[in-house]
């Protein structure tokens, strides 16, 4: 077998990064978190429910998630991701139109955003990587950027979309609306352009196998390696939602307006999208210890701008655009690295594994922030613990033992020309 150039990658597996984006932008994570901020008013004005009770939803979204994440990316390495991501398109429609019955009992809010994480498991970052991975070797750090791309560009249409239709139709319609994304958008794209090396190999009637080879599931959580990757993209996970999350009423504590520091907090979006393309780049240039290093030492310095005293509009602007970076940069590197060390054969449960332990680790840093501001009065040690926590994951990142892609984990070359469609 021989390793394919880039241009060769792109040119035989275009197809799969559009589908990738489109599937993975009209997935089930962010059309619920980006979603919840314009439907908060709504229920708790239809239903008289507290703000708290309803932002309470994504913790049993996180809790299904850890359940959830695990089977599907074990079932997408059995059966293949494309079949897993079809039907989970398909019963997430279901599952977001289904969400527009709820009430009046708080309970069935959180009851559908439970069963929205296991309807919609088959959307998660893993099941995409898993396909991507294995078109793309020399170029699949910016590979596995570009089909992300989706979460962040959608994301950041999702809260005027949704606003728009409730404001017109009430927030029934913000659910069908998102119930339709995944319909139009998501699930076509899906079904024409979504494949895995291994099933055009068997279309194609290849007589050399695919070499699929990697490591067991049980023998991969039994290492080290594993452990401390996990580690540090937890901790990573914790405090970049913690901030992200606290970026507005940081601000305004310090004397900003809401409406500036609204303008400043939409940086994120650009941010993320720029650092999952920016950092896939360098994936397949230098060694992604550096890359993850990086990665997380700039959200540290995020942390030590805002501790800084006063109100300036631009550090706070650049502090928010660190954490931005970092929060787009975190997928494409777990990706990289998991596929690196363990291989591909039973990437989507590995992966699986890692990704659900990283959305506990998004659910809980909030809270935690939200406790330390409660009980102190203001973020500074919220903040300190941050910097520490993102300083403690680039070590941990600088520290792991990895490899670059080699030909035992690639496509052959017989895949060259890319699939019928």
């Amino acid at each position: 077998m021989a390793i394919l150039t880039k241009r060769e990658e792109y040119a035989r597996a275009w197809p799969v990064l559009i589908a990738s984006a489109l599937g993975a932008g009209t997935g089930v994570f962010p059309l619920v978190f980006y979603s919840l901020g314009a439907l908060v008013g709504p229920l708790t004005e239809h239903f008289g429910w507290s703000r708290t009770e309803v932002t309470a939803a994504p913790m049993f979204f996180t809790v299904a998630s850890m359940v959830s994440g695990v089977f599907v990316g074990g079932l997408a390495d059995r059966i293949g991701a494309r079949r897993v991501v079809i039907a989970s398109q398909v019963l997430l429609v279901i599952g977001l139109a289904g969400m527009a019955l709820i009430g009046p009992a708080i309970w069935t809010l959180y009851a559908g955003y439970f069963l929205l994480a296991i309807l919609g498991a088959g959307t998660f970052t893993m099941t995409w990587a898993r396909a991507i991975t294995g078109w793309f070797v020399a170029g699949r750090g910016l590979a596995l950027g570009l089909s992300l791309v989706g979460t962040g560009l959608i994301g950041a249409a999702l809260p005027p979309y949704v606003n728009a239709l409730v404001l017109r139709d009430g927030w029934q319609a913000g659910y069908l609306g998102l119930a339709a994304l995944p319909l139009i958008l998501g699930l076509p794209i899906t079904i024409l352009l979504f494949r895995e090396p291994e099933e055009v190999a068997a279309n194609a009637e290849i007589t050399t196998p695919m070499a699929v080879e990697g490591a067991d599931f049980a023998d991969a959580i039994r290492t080290g390696t594993f452990w401390q990757m996990t580690l540090a993209f937890f901790v990573a996970a914790m405090a970049i939602a913690a901030v992200m999350v606290h970026a507005i009423p940081m601000m305004t504590d310090r004397g900003i307006d809401k409406s500036t520091a609204a303008a400043i907090t939409s940086l994120i979006g650009i941010a993320v999208t720029i650092g999952r393309l920016f950092s896939g780049y360098l994936l397949d240039t230098i060694s992604p210890r550096i890359v993850g290093f990086l990665a997380f030492v700039a959200p540290a310095a995020a942390c030590a701008l805002l501790l800084l005293p006063g109100n300036s509009l631009i550090l706070c602007g650049l502090a928010v655009a660190l954490i931005g970076l970092a929060g787009g940069a975190e997928h494409d590197i777990a990706g990289y690295i998991t596929a690196s060390v363990f291989g591909r054969r039973n990437y989507g449960a590995i992966y699986g594994l890692l990704y659900t332990i990283y959305c506990f680790g998004s659910g809980i840093g909030p809270l935690l922030m939200g406790a330390a501001v409660d009980h102190f009065h203001n973020y500074r040690l919220g903040l300190i613990v941050a910097l520490c926590g993102f300083l403690v994951a680039a070590l941990l990142i600088a520290m792991l033992r990895t490899t670059r892609p080699d030909e035992a984990h690639e496509t052959p070359v017989s895949l060259r020309k890319g699939y019928a469609r």
